[in-house]
């Protein structure tokens, strides 16, 4: 059975973010960024990729807690 895999490669501009040291807060922004556009388009898994093609990021695409909508 095959699975697939949401391939996202970093821009110019989210590469210079991801290596300021600074930004640690950004990067996680961007790896859940790149988890829910694999989800949305029914990826089992991610991969984040720099402009040079390394790995930075790679996770199983989690499943978002399913909420009931309260009756008042």
């Amino acid at each position: 059975m095959a699975r697939k895999v949401w391939r996202y490669t970093m821009t110019r501009e989210e590469q210079q973010l991801w290596d300021n040291e600074q930004m640690a807060g950004w990067r996680e922004a961007l790896r859940a960024c790149v988890e829910d556009d694999a989800r949305a388009e029914g990826c089992k898994k991610y991969v984040l990729y720099d402009r040079s093609s390394a790995i930075m990021a790679k996770g199983e695409v989690s499943r978002l807690p399913e909420t009931t909508p309260s009756v008042s």
